[in-house]
Formats: structure tokens, C-alpha cells, sequence
């Protein structure tokens, strides 16, 4: 009896000074912080499982723009962690020389120790030489040796989705997310390493896809609260699915082979653009970047997320394109004036001058931007400040911008959920309002960690509507809309998000679930 007192009596003082503790945390936190008189929910100022629980749930990028709409260009959204929208700061946090670093969230996202990726690299010694070896694949001549890739997943993709058609030609109603999801990996897999994952034709999509759509929720979570990862809770979790989730033990396989696959295939000579990373992990370069693990993790993450943002760039297309009738026929009228259907696409001038073409590229990136999360970075240096009122930045603290409420910024672009590719035509705007959205428009983010590949996202989406527009008639199919009903809207209320593009969350895989839903007729 004596024992199970003192017990009790354990238990209740580790209870009792566990809420001592945290109230204290919270009221320090609260009232007494540099970040004391920033205003924003009032949970996130406590801590960061706020923007945790908002990151699980999909609703990041919105609450980010919901936030700033209700607090101002200053918020503060965890207790170390400040969200600006003032826009000189997007050259003061991400500009070359800034005395800023990718945060300790980033750590969580390596798939093996020491894993690190351009992507990922916290070092800005590292990623200055793993960008070097990836670069040096991005260059126009090996652009121009792989790029058939691109057309030849295409033909795969159009034959897939138009085996059924009706009397008049029509393809029976396609869900473009799963599809697209297909046609961004079997693309990006032969244009970066040479594989044929064979993702549109085969089996593999129905494992392969739910496992990353669990793993990049969790790497989310895991980003707001690394703690999760310190104490091995992502290791736990991976096991456990491997134990108990038959899909997963089926991609784990997969996997193994995609990376083994990829070794072999780029090691005597690149196969394709993200070769060079490969043949670096090995120390097969004069002048290498990357060690093995290294390796690993670029050729997983450059090609996945490519190949993610491809798929959605699609998806956004169609999905405008049927919404926006007038848009539809102006390009097409651009696009088909110079192909004609069936001719062989490649990058070149006639695609580089098609005006009104890159202005509808730069609109649905603008309304589905690559990465619609908040790009966190660390202070590195006493005496930095941040905002009009210059407010001074502790070091190790958090700063990170969302191009998701940047560019639907009504104080810089005019109606900012329209869909409007005329925005980007110069002479359309007042010169002083449209050099503001193009200084403001950074898709690919700004200053040395940039997206390396940006230029290559615009070939590739120049040829795929290109593609599609010459070879194609497609339209929406409204009795499927409801699929969509449940999704969360992209904005909050605001005239014109009837016609967008909704989805589950900041993050691309987990992007949304199904549609739009599509039907192609060929053209002759």
C-alpha cells in the first residue's frame, strides 16, 4: 500500500509541476517575448502545434491568408516564428547575402541521414555545391537530349485516357489528378534519370501514390513540430506502416528498385537531367557536390517534387482553361496558328514568342503556385529587422513568407482570384501597377535558393499546352462537380472563387484528392 502512495503522490507532482511549467512557458511567451506585442492567434503565440494542426489538416496556406487578412502585414504565428506579407521583405529574407538560412524544419524532410538535397540543405556551403552538380544537368544541351521524353509520355497519357469515346468523339470523363499525378512521375522518372516507371499504364499508381500522400502530410507536420522527428517518432511511424500497411511494404519495394534503377542507370553516363547528382554521389565527377546519402536524397526529391508540380500545372491548366472559355480561344487561336496537329512539338522560338502562352503559364502558377507553404528561414545574426516598423529579429528565430497570400494580394494584383492572364501583357495595366506584380511575381522564390529547375518548369509547360491545345478539344464535366463539393476553397468568400481550382492543402502531393474532370475529343 506504502508503494502505490508514493506512486500517487509521483505522479501527481510530476503532473502537478508539468502544468506549473507550462503555464509559465505560456505567460513568458505570451507577455514578456520580443514577439510580445505582434498580433496573431493567440494559440500560435503558445505554441507551434497551431500551425502543426493546420498543416495536418491542409488548411495552412488559408489560415496563413485569413491571418493576414484579419492581423495585418506582420503576423505572428508560432512563438518564434513571424509571417510578413510587407513586400520589401521577400528581397530582405530571401535576397542574395541576407543574413537568413533555411530553418531547422527542413532537417525533417531528408529520407536517410545526412540525405540532404538542394532542396533541403540548411549548410549554404553545401547547397552551394550540390547546386552546382545539379545545374550543371539543367543546361541547354541537356535539356535538348532529353526532351523528348516529355511528348513521348504525352502520346502514353492521350492513348490511356481516350481508349472510350462516344459517337462524337468525346473520351469518357478522366479525373485529372490521378491521371496528371501519373503522366508529372512517368515524365519527370525518363526526362531527369531515364526509368520507365510506367505509372499511366500500370498497377504501381494505386500504392505508390497513397504512400506519398501519408509521407508528405507527415513530412509537413513534422516541419512544424521537429521535435516529432528528434525524438523518433518519424522512424516509429514508418516501421509501423511497414508492419501493418500491405501498400506500404508494396512502395517500400518499389522504391528500392526506383533508387537502384536510378544508380545504374546514370552511373557510366547521364540518362537523364538529374543524372549528374548520381554520378557526383559516387565520386565519379572531376569536381563533386554530393556524398552517397546525399545522392539519395536529390535524386528523390528533385524528381518527385518536379514531378508533383508538373502534374498540378497541368491540372490548373484544364481546369482555367474550362472555366474561362474566352482564354481557351484566345490561345488556341495563338498555339494553333503555328502547329498543326499531329506535328512533332519542341522547344524553340515559336513557343519563346508565344506572348499570351506565357502569360497563362505565369497566371496558374500564380493561382497554384509551386509551393503554396511558408518558405521558413532562420536568423543568423543579431541586429536584422523585419517589417515597416523594422521590428529586430532574434537570432535563431523564424521569418517566411506565403506565396500563396502574396500573390492573391489585392494591393498588388487586381483581382486577385480572377483568373486573368491579360494581367501579364504589358500595356494592359498602368505601367507602375504591372511592374509591381512582375517584381512581386516569384514563383521559383528569389535570391541563391531559388528553384534551380524554373526555367525547365517552363519548357516543359509550354510543350504540354502546346500539346494539348493543338492536338485536342477538351471541356469540363459539370455532373462530376460535385466530387469536388467538399474540398476546401481556395480563398475565403471572395468574388470569383466559384470558378477556382480547389484543394486540400499547401503542400503538393496531398494538393487535392480528385478532379478537375476532363473529357478530350481529338482534333484532325
Amino acid at each position: 500500500m506504502a508503494y502505490l502512495v508514493l506512486i500517487v503522490e509521483v505522479a501527481v507532482f510530476t503532473v502537478v509541476c508539468t502544468i506549473l511549467v507550462c503555464t509559465y512557458v505560456a505567460i513568458r511567451r505570451i507577455l514578456f517575448h520580443p514577439y510580445s506585442k505582434i498580433p496573431g492567434p493567440f494559440f500560435a503565440k503558445v505554441t507551434n502545434v497551431y500551425s502543426a494542426y493546420h498543416s495536418w489538416r491542409g488548411t495552412m496556406h488559408l489560415d496563413v491568408q485569413i491571418c493576414h487578412q484579419k492581423y495585418g502585414d506582420l503576423i505572428r504565428y508560432g512563438p518564434n516564428q513571424i509571417l510578413t506579407l510587407y513586400p520589401p521583405d521577400m528581397n530582405a529574407i530571401y535576397g542574395h547575402g541576407k543574413p537568413f538560412r533555411k530553418s531547422k524544419g527542413y532537417e525533417t524532410m531528408i529520407p536517410i541521414p545526412d540525405g540532404w538535397s538542394t532542396m533541403t540543405s540548411i549548410d549554404k556551403t553545401l547547397h552551394h555545391n550540390l547546386r552546382r552538380v545539379l545545374r550543371s544537368g539543367l543546361t541547354t544541351e541537356s535539356l535538348a537530349r532529353y526532351e523528348p521524353a516529355i511528348l513521348r509520355n504525352l502520346k502514353i497519357y492521350f492513348s490511356q485516357l481516350t481508349q472510350e469515346r462516344d459517337g462524337e468523339g468525346w473520351s469518357s470523363t478522366g479525373d485529372m489528378r490521378k491521371w496528371n499525378l501519373c503522366l508529372g512521375f512517368d515524365t519527370m522518372a525518363e526526362f531527369g534519370l531515364g526509368l520507365k516507371t510506367n505509372l499511366l499504364s500500370g498497377p504501381a499508381r494505386d500504392f505508390v501514390f497513397p504512400a506519398l500522400h501519408v509521407h508528405e502530410k507527415k513530412m509537413g507536420l513534422w516541419e512544424q513540430l521537429p521535435i516529432l522527428n528528434d525524438l523518433g517518432i518519424g522512424n516509429l511511424v514508418s516501421i509501423t506502416f511497414l508492419l501493418f500497411s500491405p501498400r506500404a511494404k508494396l512502395f517500400a519495394n518499389w522504391y528500392q528498385t526506383f533508387l537502384e534503377e536510378a544508380i545504374a542507370t546514370n552511373t557510366a553516363k547521364s540518362s537523364g537531367i538529374f543524372g549528374p547528382p548520381i554520378q557526383s554521389g559516387q565520386g565519379l565527377l572531376e569536381k563533386p557536390g554530393h556524398n552517397y546519402a546525399q545522392m539519395i536524397g536529390e535524386g528523390s526529391f528533385s524528381t518527385f517534387s518536379s514531378a508533383d508540380a508538373y502534374g498540378i500545372m497541368i491540372s490548373g491548366f484544364l481546369h482555367y482553361l474550362t472555366q474561362y472559355p474566352h482564354v481557351y480561344e484566345k490561345l488556341a487561336v495563338e498555339l494553333r496558328s503555328k502547329f498543326r496537329p499531329g506535328e512533332e512539338i519542341t522547344w524553340g522560338p515559336k513557343l519563346e514568342s508565344s506572348a499570351y502562352l506565357r502569360a497563362v503559364i505565369d497566371e496558374v502558377m500564380r493561382l497554384l503556385p509551386p509551393a503554396c507553404g511558408v518558405h521558413w528561414r532562420e536568423c543568423e545574426r543579431s541586429g536584422v529587422t523585419i517589417g515597416p516598423d523594422e521590428l529586430s529579429m532574434p537570432v535563431g528565430s523564424d521569418v517566411g513568407m506565403s506565396l500563396f497570400a502574396l500573390f492573391r494580394d489585392g494591393r498588388i494584383f487586381r483581382k486577385p482570384v480572377l483568373f486573368w492572364p491579360e494581367r501579364w501583357i504589358p500595356g494592359t495595366l498602368p505601367e507602375a501597377e504591372y511592374s509591381l506584380a512582375k517584381k512581386m511575381f516569384t514563383p521559383f522564390s528569389v535570391g541563391p535558393r531559388n528553384c534551380a529547375g524554373g526555367h525547365v518548369a517552363i519548357m516543359m509547360t509550354s510543350i504540354a499546352y502546346t500539346y494539348i491545345l493543338v492536338n485536342y478539344e477538351f471541356r469540363y464535366d459539370p455532373e462530376q462537380e460535385k466530387a469536388t463539393s467538399s474540398l476546401w476553397p481556395n480563398s475565403s468568400k471572395e468574388p470569383g472563387t466559384q470558378s477556382e481550382l480547389r484543394f486540400e492543402s499547401h503542400y503538393s502531393i496531398a494538393g487535392w484528392e480528385s478532379g478537375p474532370f476532363i473529357q478530350f475529343q481529338e482534333r484532325k
